[in-house]
């Protein structure tokens, strides 16, 4: 994929390549770093994607690399991207990096999710818009699409997070058996983290101590060990939550 497909000519994420994918702004100093160039790393092994191709902007060649790890000493404007186009790192320069990519790419890339990234990003812009000022405008270009719920009563409706508290009530009024909660819980949650879903505070302090439970606790009874906990226990537990 020609780099011209994916930037524009004043060297911005071009939009007809950005269309239904995601994109978000990450802290990164004057080189790759190893943090971001795991994060690309993981993104390419997600989508099968071999090797990589690279271009320092402004200069004509462009080079393939022999493996996927990404040069973690990658300087700035750099631009890496997927042989298939599946995903981007745009490097424009020190102080921040643009990735964006397919679902699977930043499933891979971005684990906590899109909106918990452009959220973190905000804040280290904050704290650095007297070193890098053109920070803050990125960081209001990219903001989170989710608000982070902090109490029930936030929570919008018909969201993955709606229908944790319903489980939750589901489960400790004794309407729903543990397996198919704790089976539920698990879905609705990676359901929440792929629609970039954000908690904090009270909210996610509860639902943080209601996984610990869960990993104490085993689905298939054959599997249980002794001192995993038994239905009744998880119940008990989380109702007490």
């Amino acid at each position: 994929m020609d780099p011209a497909v994916l930037l524009t000519p004043d060297g911005d994420l071009a939009p007809a390549w950005l269309s239904g994918k995601s994109v978000t702004p990450l802290a990164v100093g004057d080189r790759l770093g190893a943090t971001l160039a795991d994060r690309v790393t993981a993104g390419c092994r997600s989508t099968g994607a071999t090797h990589l191709r690279y271009a320092p902007l402004g200069v004509d060649p462009v080079v393939t690399t022999r493996a996927v790890p990404a040069d973690a000493a990658t300087r700035p404007p750099t631009l890496l991207w997927t042989p298939d186009g599946q995903g981007v790192l745009l490097f424009p320069s020190s102080g921040h990096a643009l990735l964006a990519g397919t679902r699977p790419f930043m499933a891979a890339a971005v684990p906590e999710g899109t909106d918990e990234a452009r959220a973190r990003f905000t804040r280290y812009a904050r704290r650095q818009s007297a070193r890098h000022p053109e920070l803050p405008a990125v960081a209001a270009e990219y903001t989170p699409a989710h608000h982070a719920w902090s109490h029930r009563a936030e929570v919008t409706p018909n969201t993955a997070t709606a229908q944790h508290l319903h489980l939750l009530e589901e489960f400790t009024d004794g309407t729903l058996p543990a397996h198919a909660f704790a089976r539920t819980w698990w879905q609705t949650r990676r359901t929440a983290q792929s629609n970039g879903e954000r908690i904090r505070g009270p909210l996610e302090e509860l639902f943080d101590r209601v996984l610990a439970l869960l990993e104490d606790y085993e689905v298939e009874p054959r599997l249980a060990e002794p001192d995993d906990l038994s239905e009744a226990e998880l119940r008990t537990a989380i109702a007490e939550l």
